[in-house]
């Protein structure tokens, strides 16, 4: 569980998780993840790469990226590059933000500002060691005008006129986004890394040269990450564990728990549960 503040609000944002600043030296490559939570980086300085799913971007000043929960995304600068970045993720059911994803948005001058002002306010209402946790002494009204001030900047985003910039292609991001696509094809099979190959019409070695760059992780620990996002998605339609097992290739229930839980850190009954409160 995240040692992070909630305040009593209903919809929009309901915490912070992280916030900080980083600079991106030559050939900095972080290898991805996938969280429950949204996370945006936006770039203040330089150019980063960013893959997200099966899409990769190039982020240059000014640009800013959202990633949504339980998406995979890794950042990496390239050679002889730097760059440096505000990371700011945050927990929001709100249904209304799914548009800020898959594409990138360029924030003119008023919102570059409006978003570094941002980043001040929560350093100067809660405490930033990576967590965000409240104050010894929190100011109430300051922390509700700064979770306001963040939703209204989200908001301002979803309504503008500009529209998002697309993933960018080359032959190898290509093949990454082939790659990925089979997975996906293929999520009820329990495919070997030889197999996965063949289906791509690559070679074991090529196929892990391209996932590496553009991944990071092993290949087919992220097939298995895209099984458990499958997953949740069904857990939250009420299938059965059993039933969610046999559809994603896992050898028996028992295994797709020990995986699950791994992936998430709960159990496939624990993840349900909480549809389930009211009930």
């Amino acid at each position: 569980m995240l040692n992070c503040y909630y305040p009593q609000f209903k919809n929009g944002i309901k915490c912070f998780v992280t916030t900080f600043k980083k600079k991106l030296e030559n050939e900095y490559c972080f290898d991805g993840e996938m969280h429950n939570f949204w996370e945006l980086v936006y770039v203040t300085e330089g150019s980063l790469f960013v893959s997200e799913d099966s899409r990769v971007y190039k982020l240059n000043e000014g640009d800013i990226i959202f990633h949504k929960p339980m998406e995979f995304h890794k950042i990496w600068v390239e050679e002889d590059q730097t760059a440096r970045a505000i990371i700011m993720s945050f927990e929001s059911d709100d249904e209304n933000y799914a548009g800020l994803s898959h594409g990138v948005f360029k924030l003119d001058a008023e919102k570059r500002t409006t978003l570094e002002d941002m980043f001040h306010m929560l350093g100067e209402n809660f405490n930033l060691n990576f967590y965000i946790t409240r104050k010894d002494n929190p100011d109430p009204i300051a922390e509700k005008l700064t979770f306001m001030s963040f939703e209204m900047f989200l908001l301002s985003l979803l309504s503008s006129k500009k529209k998002k910039r697309s993933s960018e292609y080359n032959a190898g991001a290509m093949n990454y986004k082939m790659i990925i696509d089979t997975m996906n094809e293929n999520l009820s099979k329990n495919l070997s890394i030889d197999e996965l190959a063949a289906l791509c019409n690559l070679s074991v070695s090529n196929l892990k040269k391209i996932f590496s760059k553009y991944a990071g992780g092993g290949v087919m620990k992220h097939f298995n990450r895209l099984k458990i996002k499958k997953a949740m998605r069904l857990l939250k339609m009420h299938f059965p564990v059993a039933e969610i097992a046999r559809q994603l290739g896992f050898s028996s229930p028992n295994y797709f728990a020990v995986v699950f839980r791994r992936e998430t850190g709960m159990l496939p009954s624990e993840f349900r549960q909480p549809e389930n409160t009211d009930e």
